[in-house]
C-alpha cells in the first residue's frame, strides 16, 4: 500500500500539499513517515536558485506536468499565426496589451477600467492618478520588452523595466537607486501578521546574479518551466520595495517572446492572475512551505497559460477564418444573402453541423431554400459536405483550406 501510495501521490493532478495529503491517508499510514519518502522521490530536478536557508530551489518532473506542457507547445505553437492577416495582428497585440497592463495593475491594487485605459493610452492621455499612471507604466514596460527582444535578460534589463513601471508611482520610502536597502514585508490587510517576508537585503544582490545566470545557461529545462520559476524567484527575492510583481510578470512575458512563444503577443497572463489571485498566492506560500518545491508555482503556472493560450487561440482562428472568408467574398463579387451571411458567422462562431432541415427551422425558409443557400456555400468552399447516413451535414472548411481558396497573395 504504501508504494502504491507515493506513485499515486507523485503524479496526482493535484499535487498536495504535506497537510492536504495528512487528511487523506489511511490512519494505518502515517503522515511523518510517508511525507519524507514523497518529498524525496519529488526532488528529482534541482534547480540553481538558492532560498532563504540557502538551500536550493527544485521541482518534481511528473507526468502530469510534462503532458500539460506538450499541450502548450502544440497550441501555443500552431500555424494560425501564419494565416492572421496583418492588421488583424495588430489589433488583436494591442488589445492584450492593454488588457495585460490593466490587469497587472488591478492586481497591485490600481482602480480603474479597462475602457478607461483603452481611451487612456489611444489617445495619449495624461494619467489623471496613481491608479492610470501604473496603467500608462505597465504599457510602456511591454511596449519596451517588444522593442528590446533581442537583448538578454539581465540587470540592466531588469532595472529599466521596473523603473518604467513604477515612474510617479512611488512614495519617497520606497525609491531606490537599485535594489532594496531595508527589510520588506508583503502584507495582508486582512491578516494581522505579514504574510511573507523577503530575504535579507544584503542577499539580494548574489540571488539576483544567480537568477540573471539562470536565465541565460543553457539547461535544457521546459521554457514553461523555466519561466514559471523565473516569475517566482524575481517575486521571492522581492528586490524592491514596491513593483516586483509587475516587474516579474514582463520578465516572465520576455523570456517566453524570446523562446519563440509568439502566442504571448495575443493574450493577456495577468487577466488569468487576477482571476484566480488567491491560488495565485497559494501556489507561492506552497513552494516556500514546503522545502522550496517550485512545482506547486509551475502546476499553477503552466494550467494558467494553457488556459489562456487555448482560448485565445480558439477566438483568433474563428476570427481570422471570417475576415478572410470576408475578404474573398468581397474580392471575388460573390454575392450572398444576408441570411448566408448571418450562418457563415454562425458556424464560425458556433463550430457546429447543421443539416438542411435544421437550417430551414433555423432561419424560418422552405426547405428548397435552405438546400440552396448551404449547397452554395458549399460550391464557394466556405462549407463542407458529408453525408451522415442519409442526411447531409454541413460545417465551416478546415481553416488550411479557406486560406488556399481565399487569402490574397
Amino acid at each position: 500500500m504504501f508504494d502504491e501510495l507515493l506513485n499515486k501521490y507523485l503524479n496526482d493532478e493535484r499535487y498536495l500539499n504535506k497537510k492536504e495529503i495528512m487528511y487523506r491517508l489511511p490512519s494505518s499510514v502515517p503522515i511523518n513517515k510517508f511525507w519524507p519518502e514523497l518529498s524525496q522521490a519529488r526532488k528529482n530536478i534541482q534547480v540553481p536558485l538558492l532560498d532563504k536557508g540557502e538551500q536550493n530551489m527544485w521541482f518534481c518532473r511528473q507526468s502530469r506536468l510534462t503532458e500539460r506542457l506538450n499541450q502548450i507547445d502544440m497550441v501555443a505553437k500552431s500555424n494560425i499565426f501564419n494565416y492572421i492577416p496583418d492588421q488583424m495582428q495588430s489589433a488583436v497585440i494591442f488589445d492584450a496589451l492593454i488588457d495585460e497592463a490593466f490587469n497587472s495593475s488591478v492586481i497591485e491594487g490600481a482602480f480603474s477600467t479597462k475602457k478607461r485605459s483603452r481611451e487612456m493610452i489611444k489617445n495619449k492621455e495624461t494619467p489623471k492618478d496613481k491608479s492610470e499612471q501604473m496603467i500608462i507604466n505597465n504599457y510602456e514596460a511591454l511596449e519596451f520588452v517588444l522593442e528590446n527582444l533581442e537583448k538578454p535578460i539581465n540587470e540592466d534589463i531588469v532595472l529599466t523595466i521596473y523603473r518604467i513601471v513604477t515612474k510617479n508611482t512611488l512614495d519617497a520610502a520606497d525609491q531606490v537607486k537599485k535594489y532594496r536597502d531595508a527589510a520588506v514585508f508583503v502584507i495582508d490587510p486582512n491578516l494581522p501578521d505579514p504574510i511573507y517576508e523577503g530575504p535579507d537585503q544584503q542577499k539580494v544582490q548574489v540571488m539576483m546574479d544567480s537568477l540573471f545566470d539562470f536565465i541565460n545557461s543553457e539547461d535544457g529545462l521546459h521554457p514553461i518551466c523555466k519561466s514559471a520559476i523565473i516569475h517566482f524567484y524575481l517575486v521571492y527575492i522581492h528586490p524592491f520595495f514596491d513593483g516586483n510583481g509587475r516587474t516579474a510578470r514582463c520578465i516572465a512575458y520576455m523570456y517566453l517572446l524570446q523562446k519563440g512563444y509568439d502566442a504571448f503577443k495575443f493574450f493577456s497572463l495577468s487577466s488569468l492572475v487576477k482571476e484566480a489571485r488567491s491560488k495565485y498566492y497559494k501556489a507561492i506560500k506552497d513552494v516556500e512551505d514546503n522545502e522550496s518545491d517550485t512545482t506547486y508555482f509551475i502546476i499553477f503556472y503552466s494550467k494558467m497559460i494553457l488556459q489562456s493560450v487555448s482560448n485565445i487561440l480558439d477566438n483568433l482562428k474563428k476570427e481570422t477564418v471570417k475576415s478572410i472568408i470576408l475578404q474573398g467574398i468581397k474580392k471575388n463579387r460573390i454575392v450572398l444573402s444576408n441570411r448566408q451571411k448571418q450562418a457563415i458567422n454562425t458556424f464560425i462562431k458556433k463550430d457546429k453541423e447543421i443539416t438542411i432541415a435544421e437550417y430551414q427551422k433555423k432561419y424560418n425558409v422552405a426547405y428548397q431554400t435552405a438546400r440552396t443557400d448551404l449547397l452554395q456555400l458549399e460550391e464557394i468552399e466556405v462549407l463542407t459536405k458529408t453525408k451522415e447516413g442519409k442526411k447531409f451535414v454541413f460545417r465551416i472548411t478546415e481553416l488550411e483550406k479557406i486560406v488556399e481558396k481565399y487569402k490574397p497573395v
